[in-house]
């Protein structure tokens, strides 16, 4: 039984040109162009993700959290969090995501105050 082709070598030609155009951009850019190739070949949307992951090419959309913000997963706060302490925490990880934050966001607080003063008093430790 001969194998149904979905896509010929010309149309798959075209698809991976057209993306590759936009691979490393938004995903409104990489959808609009995903969109556009279903058109242009009669496919569904789903149809033409499907065939761009075959291919290797197709990038996801990028995780969002629900505050609208890209997500960030906990082990790369952690990290941040030990980077911006200085100190090497072993269980950060099991602390929430906004602990994680506010975390961070005291600590770059307390070194610009640090930077300040020092500024003020010419000690010179900023940089």
């Amino acid at each position: 039984m001969a194998k149904t082709v979905n896509y010929t070598d010309e149309q798959v030609t075209v698809m991976r040109d057209m993306y590759a155009a936009v691979v490393g951009a938004s995903d409104t850019e990489r959808d609009a162009v995903v969109d556009q190739l279903a058109a242009m070949f009669g496919k569904k949307r789903r149809s033409v993700v499907a065939k761009l992951s075959n291919l290797k090419i197709y990038q996801a959309k990028t995780p969002v959290a629900k505050d609208g913000e890209p997500s960030v997963r906990k082990d790369v706060l952690a990290a941040r969090l030990s980077e911006v302490s200085g100190v090497t925490l072993t269980s950060a990880e099991n602390l929430t995501k906004e602990d994680l934050k506010r975390l961070i966001v005291k600590f770059e607080e307390l070194a610009e105050e640090v930077i300040e003063i020092c500024d003020a008093y010419e000690l010179g430790l900023s940089d």
